[in-house]
């Protein structure tokens, strides 16, 4: 079953990368939208990773589809790995009062802000990081691909 799952999961991905190489975009129009979704996935700001990763795409005339399909960097599997990095990279700029950690609803809305401060913080250099990356290696295969379909 497990074997089953896995094979569901590859070929999503499969999907998506078909679906943003069909894009009829230049590369770095391309690559400057994933960046912008990827990038702004690792943030704490659930409810604003799609308004703030087209802010961003459009001001640099990246790609909005392809801005779209780059925030399913973020999900529920990788969100507690990177808020927990950005709460440990944050907390070397923003030390927080609390001294036991308790995983309970009622202590995340207590001590909301002394959690929420430090993730953001922390998510800024993560977030710079992944979009550089994303957009290097995007642009890198998209004009391999390219290239590809053109000597096709």
């Amino acid at each position: 079953m497990l074997l089953l799952k896995k094979f569901n999961v590859l070929r999503s991905f499969k999907f998506i990368k078909n679906k943003i190489i069909r894009i009829k975009d230049f590369p770095e129009a391309i690559s400057i939208g994933l960046a912008w979704g990827a990038s702004v996935s690792v943030t704490p700001l659930l409810g604003l990773h799609i308004i703030i990763c087209f802010l961003g795409t459009h001001i640099m005339k990246g790609n909005l589809l392809a801005a779209a399909a780059g925030t399913v960097l973020g999900n529920p599997w990788t969100f507690p790995f990177f808020f927990y990095l950005g709460f440990k990279i944050g907390c070397f700029f923003y030390e927080p009062d609390i001294d036991i950690f308790e995983f309970r609803i009622s202590f995340f809305t207590e001590n909301f802000e002394e959690l929420f401060i430090p993730t953001l913080i922390g998510s800024i250099p993560i977030a710079i990081l992944i979009w550089f990356i994303t957009y290097r290696v995007c642009k890198f295969f998209l004009i391999r691909n390219k290239k590809w379909r053109e000597q096709k």
